[in-house]
């Protein structure tokens, strides 16, 4: 059984772990995306004191963190060589999605994507994130969930290319 769900104080370690899985294999990649002490456990504890930490489980074992953010992302407020579909404050972010290792590939970042898709847009007009620009995976299932390239953001040091749904 697949749950989507807010994360809790229990997800934290199998969150982390997680989290540190993807920071090595992006960097196995060669995709310069995490590799600079963000994000941490502590920014994962804070989005679970947040309430805006989510997890994704089969049989009661995490296999996707992500964020779900409904309050905006001052970064956004920026946006170079292109423009937001939407123009409103009226939009969710996903930020720090990972999938556990081995789990790659096999659907569950698309259904996390789908289920935050269905609960931003209980209150939301569109989705939007953003990712390194060498991180062609995440680019591929931006792409093919119906996500438009919107321009490039600068967001923790990095530029970073940014897209939106609309919901």
């Amino acid at each position: 059984m697949i749950i989507f769900r807010k994360a809790t104080e229990n997800d934290i370690l199998p969150a982390v772990e997680i989290m540190n899985d993807a920071i090595r294999r992006l960097g196995d990649e060669g995709v310069d995306q995490w590799q600079h002490g963000y994000p941490n456990r502590q920014r994962l504890e804070q989005d679970v004191e947040e309430g805006i930490g989510w997890v994704l489980c089969e049989n009661n074992e995490v296999v996707v963190y992500g964020a779900l953010v409904f309050t905006g992302e001052p970064a956004y407020a920026n946006i170079a060589d292109g423009q937001w579909i939407t123009h409103e404050e009226n939009y969710a972010v996903v930020h720090r999605m990972c999938v556990k290792q081995g789990l790659t590939g096999r659907g569950y970042g698309r259904r996390f994507m789908t289920e935050a898709e269905r609960v931003a847009a209980q209150s939301k007009r569109s989705m939007r994130i953003d990712t390194h620009a060498d991180n062609r995976t995440m680019q591929h299932l931006m792409r093919s969930m119906g996500y438009t390239y919107c321009g490039i953001i600068y967001f923790e040091s990095r530029y970073l290319t940014a897209f939106e749904k609309i919901l």
